[in-house]
């Protein structure tokens, strides 16, 4: 465990990658929605904030008072967009943290992505702690400061998001076992034709169609099941398996937006893995650029073996050929 702490290396660009992912999604909600429909209207009058906790105290929306609430959206949604531009991410990680718990203790219907954003955040100021590049998409330092107490700080943070989002995969995986429907292989074809939370847009006729072949229903629910109970697995794993979590986390949640839309968890939960896989991506960016330079090396050879035509004869030469 030592070691493995000594080795970790706290500057990722991946880990800003997800980073940026969350705090756009998270940005989209307050960019797309106006106040009135985070704030559900009750009687006529905007609902008040439970500020009674200490935690929901030092939510944005408790601390401005009276403050119109769509200029504090539009504060919050500045600071998400300074937290995805990647600038000085040992320190925005704070500044992430209380926008995700100002959204997800505040608005009067947080879904499933504002709960994990508000745990992801939380543990990405850990994983940050010895991150002291002036921008996250910059090439990490190699003369990192590994044996302090920071960077045992960034490897807890770290194994936090890692645990915690293979935890949530797992929980879901298993969570759709005893539901007959799931259980069954039925449960797409019930979904794409729910009524409020069912397919719709461009795609909604293709999936009511496939979803009625009784294969692509077994498949696609059954499939959800397995993906879900892997993405755990993997992300518990090493290097490149870490990475393959992070593709497998993608493809799924995308199909699950061209169907239902959800568009910002599902965004937040692919920054959420690609978090977790940081660690396995960055080791295995150089292999896949050296695949590849070599893929791209050897087709340039095949291109240049080719023989070219051979010129024309000149109207001299057809004359001697014909004598």
């Amino acid at each position: 465990m030592e070691r493995s702490a000594w080795r970790f290396p706290a500057e990722s660009r991946a880990l800003g990658a997800g980073r940026s992912i969350i705090a756009l999604a998270q940005a989209s909600i307050l960019a797309f929605t106006p106040a009135s429909h985070l704030f559900v209207p009750v009687g006529g009058a905007e609902i008040e904030v439970d500020c009674s906790t200490p935690v929901q105290g030092v939510s944005l929306y408790c601390l401005a008072g009276s403050t119109d609430r769509q200029f504090l959206n539009l504060l919050a949604l500045t600071l998400l967009l300074i937290v995805a531009s990647g600038v000085l991410p040992r320190y925005t990680t704070v500044l992430h943290f209380w926008a995700s718990l100002s959204i997800g203790q505040s608005i009067s219907l947080p879904d499933g992505g504002d709960a994990v954003a508000q745990v992801v955040t939380f543990f990405l100021i850990l994983a940050c702690a010895n991150d002291k590049r002036t921008w996250h998409w910059q090439q990490p330092n190699s003369e990192e400061e590994k044996g302090s107490i920071w960077q045992g700080l960034a490897w807890a943070g770290w194994w936090g998001v890692r645990l915690q989002v293979a935890y949530i995969y797992l929980n879901s995986a298993l969570a759709k076992l005893p539901v007959d429907q799931w259980a069954e292989g039925s449960a797409t074809y019930y979904v794409a034709r729910m009524e409020n939370f069912g397919a719709a847009g461009l795609f909604a006729d293709l999936f009511h169609w496939a979803t009625g072949i009784t294969l692509i229903a077994l498949l696609s629910t059954w499939g959800t099941i397995f993906a879900e109970g892997l993405i755990a697995f993997l992300l518990l794993r090493r290097g490149s398996r870490q990475a393959a979590a992070a593709t497998i986390s993608a493809c799924l949640h995308v199909l699950i937006i061209l169907q239902i839309g959800i568009v910002s968890f599902g965004f937040i939960m692919v920054g959420a893995v690609i978090c977790a896989a940081s660690r396995g991506i960055d080791s295995n960016a150089p292999r896949s650029k050296s695949l590849f330079s070599r893929t791209r090396n050897s087709t340039r050879g095949i291109h240049s073996s080719v023989p070219t035509d051979p010129e024309p004869a000149s109207k001299t030469d057809a004359v001697t050929l014909g004598a």
